[in-house]
């Protein structure tokens, strides 16, 4: 969790140049593998209720009179859609991006000092889980990139760190538990390895209704 909130600094700074300089292809090529350091920690960032609405609202989500921002605001800008949208100028880009790397390093400064119990480790995990079975799993998440392939690999990789924490007691009460969530993650990522596309994964837009059952079953 710590490694993941320094590199996540780390690469939104250098996400937040290439949009904010409009190399929109640089920055569409290293949105989704840099919102992949949110998504693997989204359950500490969720914990400061201020800040995830910031970072990570979507267009769907937001109350009357709210100000959107984070990701999703950029993702649609990169993304347009067609009929009807007007693009940020480059003022209002580089606000919007300044505010994503500030917000970024509020998480950073935050989490800092941060432990964690064994009841938030494994709710963080199954939150994780839960999120992208029964949420993400429809394509609401990125629902102009269509990456949302990234997000679940994210998903699936904290929950597993959260759960290799809290396996040595999970084995010593229940091994044959701990048996079957180590087949069941290994099971998972094997599904997900089939829409591998060479550094990413395929389109979310790409699956068939059966693909996507699988996986939210999974």
């Amino acid at each position: 969790i710590y490694v993941e909130r320094s590199i996540f600094d780390q690469f939104t700074k250098a996400f937040a140049a290439a949009y904010i300089a409009g190399d929109d292809d640089k920055a569409r090529a290293e949105y989704a593998s840099t919102r992949m350091h949110w998504e693997r920690i989204e359950p500490v960032a969720e914990s400061f209720g201020d800040l995830d609405p910031i970072l990570d609202a979507r267009e769907a989500d937001l109350e009357p009179g709210q100000e959107w921002t984070g990701w999703h605001r950029i993702e649609k800008d990169l993304w347009p859609p067609a009929g009807g949208y007007t693009a940020l100028t480059p003022t209002e880009r580089k606000k919007l991006a300044d505010h994503l790397v500030e917000n970024t390093r509020k998480l950073y400064n935050r989490t800092r000092d941060m432990t964690f119990t064994a009841d938030q480790l494994g709710n963080g995990a199954k939150e994780l889980l839960d999120e992208v079975a029964t949420g993400k799993i429809t394509g609401e998440e990125e629902i102009w990139s269509h990456t949302d392939l990234w997000d679940f690999q994210a998903n699936l990789e904290g929950a597993k760190v959260m759960y290799d924490g809290l396996r040595p007691v999970v084995e010593r009460k229940d091994a044959a538990l701990a048996a079957t969530l180590d087949e069941e993650f290994v099971a998972v990522q094997a599904l997900l390895d089939q829409y591998r596309d060479g550094d990413g994964w395929a389109l979310y837009t790409d699956l068939t209704p059966q693909q996507v059952k699988e996986l939210a079953e999974a």
